[in-house]
């Protein structure tokens, strides 16, 4: 097989290039996708502007981030029925959100070629879960749909692309006010927040947010080997954070990167480099100064 290279961001700082065979790539309406088959990482989706590529996940490790962001507040939620999925096109968040025993979940994903690239290039992340009946897509903005839906979910699960351009605004305290007020009566909401390290703001300010809006968070991380970084993640609620470890195994979830008490145990002991990173004073994201990681870019010629 012949061999070609992409370059692509491991941090907002920093740059790596992969070695391999590009299979396939699209420009859409708001982005271009590509898709790399590598000896390390497995199949790999990026997606960028033909230059500047960010890695979105790979079929070596992505179970590694879907169950650190799914199962916790699936798990904190004593019956969790309804679930609003924001972005996650490429089916691996939806696919872990169906193991547990829900009536509905909605997947609002901005950009329709990531479903469609996801079917015909990654089956084995979504495992069919875009064809399971209890799955509705919502094509369209993520926050627009948040404000005009009169439906209410247990859980919401924002698997975003990080801060910047339009998405920064689905990481301020308008955007989760709006957010809370579709969700039931102790409605568990989860958020990626980036790299505590490289982007330590974007964790910083999200997390001072939620605090701001709801009774109870917790604040995670996990190492990903795909992203080179520990990302993290957030937890808010006004319901207590507990009983993690018991209800997926009295639900029977099946895991495969982690056992239920090693979920507990990161979501109930924060990362020591996130929570030394969240000893500081950090500002609330807002709609007029959204958290926004094109400010740390250094690479750029």
């Amino acid at each position: 097989m012949s061999e070609d290279k992409i370059v692509y961001s491991i941090n907002p700082t920093a740059l790596v290039q992969l070695k391999g065979k590009l299979i396939t790539k699209k420009k859409t309406k708001f982005q271009e996708i590509a898709v790399f088959d590598t000896p390390t990482l497995g199949r790999v989706m990026l997606i960028g502007d033909g230059e500047y590529w960010v890695t979105q996940f790979a079929t070596k490790d992505e179970m590694l981030y879907h169950e650190a962001i799914v199962h916790p507040p699936m798990a904190i939620h004593p019956n969790p029925k309804k679930v609003l999925v924001i972005g996650g096109g490429d089916g691996g968040v939806i696919r872990e959100v169906l193991k547990h025993p829900v009536d509905k979940v909605v997947l609002a994903e901005l950009d329709s070629a990531v479903i469609e690239i996801s079917k015909e290039y990654f089956p084995t992340v979504s495992k069919g879960a875009f064809n399971d009946p209890r799955l509705e897509i919502q094509i369209g903005d993520g926050r627009k749909y948040v404000e005009k839906t009169q439906e209410k979910f247990d859980v919401v699960i924002m698997d975003l692309t990080d801060p910047e351009g339009p998405s920064k605004f689905l990481f301020t305290k308008e955007f989760y006010e709006s957010v809370k007020s579709k969700m039931t009566e102790n409605g568990v909401l989860s958020v990626q927040t980036g790299s505590p390290v490289y982007e330590p703001m974007v964790s910083g300010r999200v997390n001072a947010t939620l605090n701001s809006i709801f009774e109870n968070t917790a604040p995670y991380a996990n190492f990903i080997q795909t992203f080179f970084i520990i990302e993290s993640y957030g937890l808010a609620t006004d319901a207590p954070i507990e009983n993690i470890a018991q209800r997926l195994k009295d639900r029977n979830i099946n895991l495969n990167a982690y056992t239920p008490e090693e979920l507990e145990f990161m979501v109930l002991n924060s990362h020591p480099v996130l929570r030394e990173n969240l000893k500081n004073d950090w500002k609330i994201s807002t709609d007029s100064d959204a958290v926004d990681i094109s400010e740390i870019r250094y690479f750029e010629e």
